[in-house]
């Protein structure tokens, strides 16, 4: 959820910034949270790279458990998440200098996804593809590894649903700017989960799917035949 405060004056709204700043490097990871959720409108970068920096420097306190158990895992995969989905999307000029920073996030936190990957219910290894798929990371294609084989699993299981077969497929269509990662038999190992449903697929998911089968060029004709006579 995002706050969404209806108005306030421009002194108050810079005294909460200011506060902000001063409380990062006191906040809890739920905190952390709040404050990227909060400003998120704002798009400020100086407080995205103070957020940045927080998770690095105090990744230890923020995640005392780590991602060995349940809710290590969920707090790890929520708080990057979220702040992939808060930080400003445009820095124009500078965008490589961002991109460096989040290269720098990923490498401190690339053993805890790997491991919180291999481990994760279907909720979390959604947002965890969607989190890597919004950072747009060129890195780190064995964290997608652990979340396509992940993926792979829970579906065998009969664990996953279509907004989760929508998105993770999404991610690994889209991953490592677009150069795309993932074996075609993943895709095909989701197909039955697609057609079982398709009626029900709300029609953006359909066409993140379209995107995702079309452009690796794979799916069985039974799956294409299917997307065409839901366009019909």
């Amino acid at each position: 959820m995002q706050l969404k405060p209806k108005r306030t004056a421009g002194r108050f709204n810079t005294m909460l910034m200011q506060r902000a700043y001063e409380a990062v490097d006191r906040c809890s990871a739920l905190e952390l949270s709040y404050i990227m959720q909060g400003f998120r409108q704002k798009a400020n970068k100086g407080l995205t790279e103070r957020v940045r920096k927080a998770l690095i420097d105090n990744r230890r306190t923020l995640f005392p458990k780590g991602v060995e158990t349940e809710e290590g895992r969920e707090s790890v995969i929520n708080t990057l998440f979220t702040f992939a989905s808060c930080r400003p999307k445009n820095y124009g000029v500078y965008k490589n200098y961002a991109n460096d920073e989040v290269e720098e996030l990923m490498a401190n936190y690339e053993h805890d996804l790997c491991e919180a990957g291999e481990n994760a219910n279907p909720e979390q290894l959604t947002r965890l593809a969607q989190a890597l798929y919004v950072l747009k990371t060129c890195e780190f294609e064995n964290v997608f590894w652990r979340v396509e084989r992940r993926a792979n699993q829970l579906a065998h299981e009969g664990q996953l649903d279509t907004y989760n077969v929508t998105n993770i497929l999404r991610a690994l269509s889209h991953s490592l700017k677009n150069k795309m990662c993932g074996q075609d038999k993943t895709f095909t190992a989701m197909e039955p989960i697609i057609l079982a449903n398709l009626d029900m697929i709300p029609d953006r998911d359909l066409t993140h799917l379209m995107y995702a089968y079309s452009i690796r060029n794979v799916g069985n004709p039974e799956l294409h035949a299917a997307f065409e006579r839901r366009l019909e």
